[in-house]
């Protein structure tokens, strides 16, 4: 694609392309994907208790030019249950695999909130990854004396559903009314709200991890030395862009675009990401000269 070329998305869309499911086996974990186009790879990986529907509206890119793919990470949508505990080291080992067996190269990650940190820790050490776009990532918060106290109280909740406890669906649901806020989400989190209970599991894992020091990627910054793109939502309450913003400045090349949204753009504010992503995608396009960013 040249560096000036654009494609048209519709002002309103009503509804997104329908990807069929794909799966492969590593090491005895199967992992469910989507993927379509045959042009530079795109590997969209989401939020926690999320899954790759997330990234459905990515697949109006032009797909000649774009290989758009999109996984579920182990305990969520389709795949299987993980072999390890839900962690963000844990899924860049399994998305790193991932990446190997597709022979995957001059790649784009794009990364929501701890997908965001296992777009991190690829991008610090494989050379595969050439640009990366970070929706509310984890792993760059602040970590003073409020985290751990917030933490505990996110893992304990999550207990209760695992405890099946009254009313945890009903409460879930009040939950993800401030995860995503806006109306163009509602259909999107009614489907997530509907896996409340599979889905505790593995979100206890998931907060709990992010209690554990391997899991601060601060120290990691100095070695992402791609272009990186934040997109980040302003209504979030869970991944603040105050707690962030002093890590995201110490990233040596990187782009801020602020959406008044809660938590993951792709669903809340597609037309806005993907006008946004596409002009990132230009500004770095290989057949341009070094790695600018604009």
């Amino acid at each position: 694609m040249s560096k000036n070329s654009q494609f048209t998305l519709s002002a309103k869309p009503t509804s997104f392309p329908s990807i069929a499911n794909k799966s492969i086996d590593l090491d005895g974990l199967r992992v469910a994907y989507k993927e379509e186009g045959t042009g530079r790879a795109i590997l969209c990986l989401h939020a926690l208790g999320h899954s790759s529907k997330d990234f459905l509206s990515l697949y109006q890119l032009p797909l000649t030019e774009y290989r758009v793919i999109s996984l579920d990470f182990p305990g969520h949508g389709l795949s299987g249950v993980g072999l390890q505990p839900v962690s963000a080291a844990y899924f860049a080992r399994v998305v790193e695999a991932f990446i190997n067996r597709l022979d995957l190269r001059d790649l784009v990650l794009v990364g929501n909130s701890i997908g965001g940190a296992v777009a991190i820790r690829l991008a610090a050490h494989n050379p595969n990854v050439r640009l990366i776009s970070l929706s509310n990532p984890a792993g760059l918060d602040s970590r003073d004396w409020l985290a751990p106290l917030f933490l505990n109280v996110m893992v304990g909740f999550f207990q209760y559903g695992v405890k099946r406890g009254m009313g945890y669906r009903v409460l879930f649901g009040w939950y993800y009314r401030l995860v995503l806020v806006n109306r163009k989400a509602a259909a999107r989190r009614k489907e997530i709200t509907g896996d409340a209970i599979r889905l505790a599991p593995a979100l206890v894992e998931g907060w709990r991890s992010f209690r554990e020091t391997s899991e601060d990627l601060r120290p990691s910054i100095h070695q992402v030395r791609c272009p990186v793109l934040f997109t980040w939502c302003m209504k979030d309450r869970f991944v603040q862009f105050n707690r962030n913003k002093k890590a995201i400045q110490q990233f040596a090349h990187y782009k801020l675009i602020r959406y008044g949204v809660g938590h993951t753009p792709y669903i809340e504010c597609p037309q806005e990401f993907l006008r946004d992503f596409q002009n990132f995608l230009n500004a770095n396009n290989p057949a341009a000269d070094g790695r600018s960013i604009s």
